[in-house]
Parts: structure tokens; C-alpha cells; sequence
């Protein structure tokens, strides 16, 4: 399977489930196997980075690629787990859904793991970026195209973070049950737009903060 194909699928799957007013609870707990089984695949495609942990040359970089790696990993397997102990509809029988604090630790780490799949884009999103550019043929060092990636990304970390203030992103990876505005159903641009401007808002102060860093260490060298 084509890696871009399978990283815009996951991207796609991702945003899809994250809004449960939207998609009911059949559709979110179908499309939920989906995503596991996405990532799945994905971790199967990388398998052979897990064996070179700790092997070779070690630096910041690569310390946070680890880190963010691994804690990721942690958060879609209690989100599978608590997802599997709250379904309503695919595992029914084996629901413990009167237990709040099961649903708690779904929220916290589908909101982790939404997060941490953000800055794990982020992390490799110059290499990605540039791939794109040269299968759209286009010069990614051209001034137009430069000033325009940096005036999108102003506007999408803007929003983002404004939309993490509206969606009460911090409520959730605190444990907070929020019940106000459940009953809702969200419009569909709203949908289609808040949680893309989220997960991007992430993806690119991430990639930024890279910039920073590495330039410094660059700086430092010379």
C-alpha cells in the first residue's frame, strides 16, 4: 500500500472519529476498528524502527522522535482498550459503560493520542511537505510558494488553537467530564473544519519548533 495513501487515510480516519455527536455511535465504533486497524499497518510498514531504539548516533531530534513514538503507541492501545469496554454496538457484551472513569480514560487518551499524532506529523513534516511539493511539481524554496505555506500556517495555528478553546481540549486530557453542548450535533462545517485546524495547529508548531531548534544547533556549530 502507497505510504502517502495510507497517512492521508489514517489523517482522514482520525479527524472522522473524533467527534462522536457527529458520526453516532455505530459509525464512530466502526470507524474506530478501522483507524486500529490503520495504524496496524502502519506500525507493520515501520516495524524495523522499533529494533533500531538506542542503535547509532543519539540526539535531541531523535530523543523526541522516540518519546512521542512510543507515547503514541501507549495511547491508541488504552484507547482500543477502553473503546472495546465502552462499545455500545460492535463488543456490546464485554461493556462497562456505567463506569465513568472508563469513559474518562477513553476521552484523555483519544485526545492524547489525536494530539501526539499532530506533533508526530510534525515532527517529519519538512521531509513530508517537500515530497508533496514534488509530486505537485512545484519548487518549495520559491519565495511565492514559501510566503504562501507561512501565511496558511499562521491562519491554521490561529484557528486551531482558538478551535482547542471551543472544543474544551484541555477539559478532556484533564479528566474533566464535559456534558455541556453532548446533546448538540455539530455542523458539518464546523466538523469538517475545527478538528483539521486542531490536529494541523499541532503538526505545524511542531514543525516550527524543529526549525528553531535545529537552526540554533546549527548556529551553535559554526
Amino acid at each position: 500500500m502507497n505510504r502517502n495513501i495510507l497517512n492521508l487515510a489514517m489523517t482522514l480516519g482520525l479527524v472522522a472519529v473524533m467527534d462522536y455527536r457527529f458520526t453516532g455511535n455505530a459509525v464512530h465504533e466502526v470507524l474506530g476498528i478501522v483507524l486500529e486497524l490503520l495504524f496496524v499497518l502502519h506500525n507493520a510498514l515501520n516495524r524495523f524502527w522499533y529494533g533500531a531504539i538506542g542503535t547509532g548516533n543519539q540526539n535531541l531530534f531523535r530523543g523526541l522522535v522516540t518519546a512521542v513514538n512510543l507515547l503514541l503507541l501507549l495511547m491508541i492501545l488504552v484507547v482500543t482498550g477502553t473503546g472495546v469496554l465502552i462499545s455500545q454496538t460492535v463488543f456490546a457484551a464485554f461493556s462497562l459503560s456505567g463506569h465513568l472513569w472508563v469513559h474518562q480514560l477513553h476521552t484523555f487518551s483519544a485526545y492524547s493520542g489525536f494530539i501526539l499524532c499532530g506533533i508526530h506529523l510534525g515532527l517529519h513534516w519538512r521531509a513530508i511537505a517537500g515530497r508533496i511539493c514534488r509530486e505537485l511539481g512545484l519548487d518549495s524554496s520559491q519565495a511565492s510558494i514559501v510566503l504562501a505555506g507561512r501565511v496558511a500556517s499562521l491562519f491554521i495555528i490561529g484557528y486551531g488553537i482558538y478551535s482547542s478553546f471551543s472544543h474544551q481540549i484541555g477539559a478532556k486530557l484533564f479528566f474533566e467530564h464535559v456534558f455541556s453542548g453532548w446533546g448538540a450535533k455539530p455542523s458539518l462545517l464546523g466538523f469538517l473544519v475545527d478538528y483539521p485546524a486542531i490536529f494541523g495547529c499541532y503538526t505545524l508548531i511542531t514543525h516550527y519548533l524543529v526549525q528553531l531548534l535545529q537552526n540554533r544547533d546549527f548556529a551553535g556549530r559554526n
